[in-house]
């Protein structure tokens, strides 16, 4: 009976993750996955999403795994600081944000799902000139921006969901739904459409 081949250390899966091996980001994921997700849990409560935390991690590692210099500490301790620094990042996004896109969100949503049978003709006239107001002002948003609102409001995708989707970053995917529900208050606002900021 053959000898096992012993795992790959730490350090032997961050050079192969360096060279584009996915398989040995997989692994290293699998071997930290259980670690960054209690540290996320524990630094976030119930104040963000652990998982996101995780993906955002990983994603960095993937990005950039020259950051993590052996020399300067093990994997493990590295992992353990980005960990509770992205957390933090995260932490600090929600609470600054959480209000305008909970209103903006509810807003958007309603204008999708309001059946207007549901109105008496005043707010019926109302409903849809708000309605044309916000489609109009969605127009004028950058294309990508867009299609991240779209997928979030109306899809009903998470944000993982969307990068998944989309191949892009998870903190790319944050930023233009951001980036769309401010400029969309922008624009309502300067035209006196104040429900959305209510």
């Amino acid at each position: 009976m053959g000898m096992e081949t012993p795992p790959l250390t730490d350090e032997q899966l961050i050079a192969q993750v360096r060279a584009g091996d996915k398989s040995s980001l997989q692994a290293f994921h699998d071997r930290y996955r259980n670690l960054v997700f209690t540290v996320a849990h524990r630094v976030c409560g119930q104040e963000c999403d652990a998982e996101t935390v995780l993906v955002t991690v990983f994603w960095e590692i993937w990005r950039n795994p020259s950051a993590w210099n052996p020399q300067r500490g093990s994997a493990r301790t590295y992992l353990l600081l980005l960990t509770r620094s992205r957390a933090r990042d995260l932490m600090r996004s929600e609470r600054g944000r959480a209000t305008a896109q909970r209103t903006a969100g509810e807003e958007l949503s309603l204008q999708k799902n309001r059946s207007e049978t549901e109105l008496d003709p005043s707010e019926q006239l109302f409903d849809k000139n708000r309605s044309m107001r916000l489609r109009e002002a969605t127009q004028t948003l950058p294309d990508d921006v867009r299609e991240a609102l779209d997928l979030a409001f109306f899809a009903g995708l998470t944000h993982v969901d969307i990068s998944i989707r989309l191949g892009i970053p998870l903190g790319t995917v944050k930023t233009r739904i951001r980036r769309g529900l401010v400029q969309l208050r922008e624009r309502l606002t300067a035209t006196k459409d104040d429900w959305l900021i209510q």
